[in-house]
């Protein structure tokens, strides 16, 4: 059998969170359920929120510069693409405003 072993941080901080009463039930079963703690469980699901936002906010930002430089595809010439997905005449994909084809690996960086 396999087990997934978590070492936690012993270098942690302490932060006050206001939760609805009905969060603090449902964590309080879930973390009965699991065998973990609630606190483990909240710092848990807060490293992972903080990770996705990072990253999404990162994303916006390399949009956002790409756009400015140039490199996107216009919401028309989008939206006519999906449109004709599965129709006698689907189009083939859109290109970048900036007139050239890019693969996956060079996304208009």
């Amino acid at each position: 059998m396999c087990y997934n072993v978590f070492v936690a941080n012993t270098r942690s901080v302490t932060l006050s969170v206001r939760l609805k009463p009905e969060t603090k039930k449902r964590l309080a079963k879930l973390a009965r359920a699991s065998g973990r703690s609630s606190n483990f469980l909240i710092a848990d699901a807060l490293d992972s929120y903080v990770a996705d936002q990072e990253h999404m906010l990162a994303e916006t930002r390399q949009g956002e510069r790409q756009v400015k430089s140039g490199h996107y595809v216009r919401q028309e010439d989008m939206k006519a693409w999906l449109l004709s997905w599965g129709t006698d005449h689907e189009l083939p994909p859109p290109k970048c405003a900036c007139g050239k084809t890019h693969d996956d690996e060079e996304l208009c960086r």
